[in-house]
């Protein structure tokens, strides 16, 4: 159990060292530390020993196959010349000793290690040389080169492992950059388009106009000839076909590289009214359309209580012929209305027939024409179709 103070009852406590002891233990532990660099430095010298021993044994090694190759290229010289006759001296009864100036030749050239002559033998005498054994490999060398190839394959898995963990990067970045060359090409696009005349106008066309001339349209519109078919305004336009009121609306279509179609839609007369010794055309709108001496064929004659194009009767009336099929109102003579609830028409066969309010005009139509295909020849008078459940005919 441990005191307060640290005392541990239970241990007991070291006794305490002389200064003669601890100079003692420090000694000891110099001489181990001497001992310990001295047998360092003993196998230090033993290795450098071994490495001079080894380099000596290696540059004899060296000198030995230099001599062994001096040996053999002048055995080899002296063996291609007595095969080619390199050495010279023939008598009349045949082959004679060499000179010696020819000795001393060969053993100039052997001397010299010159291997041009040995080159120049005859391939038989060659392939007869036995083959010189290969030099023993230096480990070192071995050893770079394997290093140089481990560095080449490393770097080769580093660039295969970079393109495999950057390639959702690259797609990206190839994303970005197609997003920003179409949208400079766009923008390039429009530039040209905008601001230069290669893409103005320089054709004009109308289409859908039969009331109105078409030739006094585009002449209307020839202030637009050069200008650049993205800054052809609409509401020019209209300022430019407001002198036609026969043309209720209209649409403009851009066609690349520099044409302008122009689409009209014409009014309509749906009802004539009587001014003078001529008969005024008037459209849905109320807008007079012109005046004609015949009522067209589809524009029935309004009364006298009609000459106000505000008043109900007029709107009721005009809104039922423009809506009517146009083989029902080929059949229109004349037509009436007071308070736009109690229309009135007149066919040409004489029939009168009470249309009352502007309200389903296609179905009281259709009924209306049935009727008239079911009583055919009958001589009737009177037709009333307000009501589509229960028309009645008289």
């Amino acid at each position: 159990m441990k005191r307060p103070g640290g005392f541990d009852a239970g241990q007991q406590r070291e006794p305490e060292r002389s200064a003669a002891d601890v100079r003692a233990e420090r000694e000891a532990h110099a001489r181990e530390a001497a001992a310990r660099e001295a047998a360092a430095r003993e196998a230090a010298e033993r290795d450098a020993r071994e490495r001079e021993a080894v380099a000596r044994e290696r540059e004899a090694r060296e000198s030995a196959t230099r001599a062994a190759e001096r040996e053999w290229l002048a055995e080899r010289t002296q063996a291609v010349d007595a095969v080619t006759g390199s050495a010279s001296g023939t008598g009349a009864t045949g082959a004679t000793d060499p000179d010696p100036a020819d000795a001393q030749e060969t053993q100039d050239i052997s001397a010299s290690l010159d291997v041009a002559r040995l080159r120049g033998a005859p391939e038989r005498v060659r392939a007869l040389l036995p083959k010189r054994e290969p030099r023993e490999v230096d480990p070192v060398v071995a050893a770079a080169k394997r290093l140089r190839a481990a560095e080449r394959q490393n770097k080769r898995r580093v660039k295969r492992e970079t393109k495999r963990f950057t390639a959702e990067s690259r797609r990206r970045r190839r994303r970005v950059l197609i997003a920003l060359a179409t949208v400079a090409a766009l923008v390039l696009f429009v530039l040209v388009g905008a601001f230069t005349p290669i893409m103005s106008v320089r054709e004009i066309k109308v289409e859908g106009a039969t009331s109105v001339n078409a030739d006094e349209v585009t002449e209307a519109l020839s202030g637009f000839n050069g200008v650049p078919l993205a800054l052809v305004n609409e509401n020019d336009v209209l300022r430019a076909l407001e002198p036609f009121p026969l043309i209720q609306r209209y649409a403009i279509e851009r066609v690349p590289p520099s044409t302008l179609i122009v689409r009209i839609e014409e009014r309509v007369p749906v009802i004539a009214i009587a001014e003078g010794d001529s008969l005024r055309l008037f459209d849905a709108a109320g807008v007079v359309l012109g005046d004609v001496a015949e009522r067209p064929e589809g524009v029935p004659l309004g009364t006298t209580a009609m000459r106000n194009t505000s008043s109900k009767g007029f709107q009721a009336a005009s809104r039922i012929v423009r809506d009517m099929p146009a083989g029902l109102r080929a059949q229109l003579t004349e037509v009436s209305s007071a308070s736009g609830q109690d229309v009135t028409f007149t066919l040409a066969s004489g029939v009168e027939v009470f249309w009352g309010n502007p309200e389903e005009t296609k179905r009281k139509s259709l009924v209306l024409e049935t009727m008239l295909k079911s009583l055919g020849d009958r001589p009737v008078s009177h037709i009333d179709v307000s009501s589509t459940e229960s028309p009645i005919f008289k």
